[in-house]
């Protein structure tokens, strides 16, 4: 057992910290004059001997080390993706979702420090009152660094749709936006009620509450967890809205919209599990006093719905860097095949085959007016060289437009 020595909860204190710990639970419950002498009483008493006590220990570390890797693996991997291309370009959308990502990681991180030095997991009666006192350290920031991380994961994804969309109009321009200052004013309004929302301010380390020996004016939990995820969940529908209404709108492949589309009905499985973290959070029962073991359920909520934002964040971008960097790979492996005159003249053929392809698209389209750069008046655009870098690139920084015209106009 990790620690000094120290009694379990339910016991006499053993030390004066011990002492100390006690009395600060007992001020915050209202209990100031009660004898910390005799230990903090609980109503969850051990089981029979013999009989197991059950644990959620591992199956804890286990979802810790899941969420861990999944973030990782997800970031790391588009992020990785956009270092090593050289025709794809960094944009705020890949700053922010690495800063999600961090953000993301220390709860899952926290839950692994509760592990081993706060009990979690445990019931309360096989936890130690110097576990029971770090067990609070960390509730606070958890608390307000979730909804700062998912505020962080649905701005990214409002940035890289501003990049894919290229400002189509500037009403979705607006949108945009507002919906990043929205989210930034949720985020830090989150922040400082849940860091003051107590007067004197709970710091964290209970022993601090006992030597003050007054019991802080708190504003109501429940209360608290209702409001914070009222606007998490209203974003959460607003992005899931967003790509059906505005993708359609731009000039774009139907297989790219699709592809976008699909990555964000992924944000269905967000707006369940905050709606489940929710009512698990508001109806729990802490009479008992276990919140060493109840406090799992949350976690498990809380990891899955962080987790799971990460991947929906990256989906859409992972679809377009992947699927470009195999054509580059592929494109590649033929060229070293061919001769250079036959590749060069393949490429030029396959370029101009797109462009044409492009002019018969835009002239049956009904164009509505959308503004954007590098179009023909009156017609939208996408910003292809947002994502891809600019297009047909080849090794000496000339583009391909500039050395088919080198040739009169001869195709070969």
């Amino acid at each position: 057992m990790p620690g000094p020595p120290s009694a379990f909860v339910g016991q006499p204190p053993r030390t004066a910290d011990d002492s100390l710990i006690v009395h600060g639970w007992q001020v915050l419950f209202g209990m100031g004059k009660a004898d910390p002498s005799k230990g903090l009483r609980v109503a969850i008493k051990p089981p029979p001997p013999g009989q197991p006590h059950g644990s959620n220990t591992n199956g804890l570390a286990v979802g810790c080390a899941i969420s861990i890797v999944l973030m990782t693996l997800f970031t790391g991997t588009r992020l990785f993706l956009r270092a090593t291309n050289r025709n794809l370009v960094w944009g705020m959308d890949d700053w922010t979702i690495l800063l999600a990502t961090l953000t993301a990681m220390s709860i899952p991180c926290m839950y692994c420090y509760k592990i081993v030095n706060a009990g979690a997991g445990k019931h309360i009666y096989e936890v130690t009152y110097w576990e029971l006192a770090n067990h609070q350290v960390t509730a606070i920031p958890a608390f307000a660094l979730f909804y700062v991380a998912v505020a962080l994961i649905k701005i990214s994804i409002v940035l890289f749709y501003m990049r894919l969309a290229a400002f189509a109009s500037r009403g979705w321009m607006i949108a945009h936006r507002t919906m990043i200052a929205f989210l930034t004013i949720c985020a830090l309004i989150s922040l400082f009620i849940t860091v003051f929302y107590c007067d004197p301010p709970i710091t964290g380390d209970i022993r601090e509450v006992g030597r003050r020996n007054v019991k802080p004016k708190c504003f109501n939990l429940i209360t608290l967890i209702i409001a914070f995820n009222a606007w998490h969940i209203l974003s959460d529908c607003v992005l899931l809205v967003v790509p059906f209404m505005m993708l359609w709108e731009v000039q774009m492949k139907k297989t790219t919209k699709l592809k976008v589309c699909i990555a964000g009905i992924f944000g269905f499985g967000n707006v369940g599990l905050a709606l489940a973290r929710t009512i698990v959070q508001a109806t729990a029962k802490q009479s008992g006093f276990d919140l060493t073991y109840t406090a799992t359920d949350s976690f498990a909520y809380s990891a899955s719905e962080l987790t799971l934002g990460i991947m929906t964040a990256n989906l859409p971008v992972l679809s377009f860097v992947v699927t470009r960097t195999v054509e580059m790979l592929s494109w590649s492996s033929v060229s070293s095949n061919r001769s250079p005159e036959r590749a060069d003249g393949d490429k030029r053929r396959s370029y101009i085959r797109r462009l044409h392809d492009e002019s018969k698209a835009n002239s049956e389209t009904d164009f509505r007016g959308l503004r954007g750069g590098n179009s023909w008046e009156g017609r939208p655009t996408v910003r292809h060289d947002v994502e891809y870098g600019p297009m047909g690139m080849d090794e000496g920084g000339a583009s391909e437009e500039r050395a088919v015209g080198s040739r009169g106009g001869k195709w070969s």
